[in-house]
């Protein structure tokens, strides 16, 4: 297994289950559920009135699951709908534990050029979105099942989130060259888990303000 950490903070942060509350794993396996939100973030002046690129799982999109996950996947694609995007799917919203909390999630993520990313971005208690993750590389094996599979951890506190705040997360899937035809590939994340405990158990226990993101392959 090789294992890589992105730091964002070297500050101590717990990383223990809520004390109250429930930790949810939301696995996409009977699609997307009602209770997350999907938001197209056009118009923007010059641009279509709404994106090319719907969320979806893979297997409506004929694609397999490559984030290693068994089951469905939340999925992006601009490979199979060419033209311009700027979609989010957004969790429903949850309370911040007492004892400090995360996200975590696996990923695959396919990008051609300069112009498309994928976000992880952050509300509290309805505030505006605050970006953990700005995502512009490669992240899994290409339209493959095969290793490297990839999860990401992010520790909330980090951001701002304090014990009881109600907060949302996003996944913002978007491209910024503003042309009719973009044609891009993908992206699909599984396992959601929201709050938890960041991916690798094994990882010391830190205390309470940090954050950071922790990218496993295995």
């Amino acid at each position: 297994m090789k294992t890589s950490l992105r730091l964002a903070a070297m500050v101590p942060f717990a990383l223990a289950a809520a004390a109250f509350g429930q930790t949810i794993t939301e696995t996409f396996d009977s699609g997307i559920p009602a209770t997350w939100s999907k938001v197209d973030n056009f118009p923007i002046p010059g641009s279509p009135l709404f994106s090319a690129v719907p969320w979806s799982t893979n297997i409506p999109e004929s694609m397999g699951n490559y984030t290693g996950q068994p089951g469905q996947a939340a999925t992006a694609s601009s490979h199979n709908h060419p033209g311009q995007y700027d979609v989010s799917l957004i969790t429903p919203i949850f309370p911040m534990p007492a004892t400090g909390g995360g996200l975590s999630y696996f990923i695959n993520f396919r990008r051609v050029d300069a112009f498309e990313a994928f976000d992880t971005n952050l509300s509290i208690n309805g505030g505006p979105w605050i970006t953990m993750v700005h995502e512009t590389t490669s992240q899994g094996a290409a339209y493959s099942t095969a290793p490297p599979h990839v999860a990401v951890g992010i520790g909330l506190g980090f951001f701002g989130a304090l014990p009881g705040d109600s907060l949302r997360v996003e996944f913002r899937y978007y491209s910024t060259f503003l042309l009719p035809m973009v044609h891009n590939e993908y992206v699909e994340i599984d396992s959601v888990t929201y709050p938890s405990p960041t991916p690798g158990a094994a990882l010391p226990m830190l205390g309470a303000a940090t954050a950071f993101a922790i990218r496993r392959r295995r």
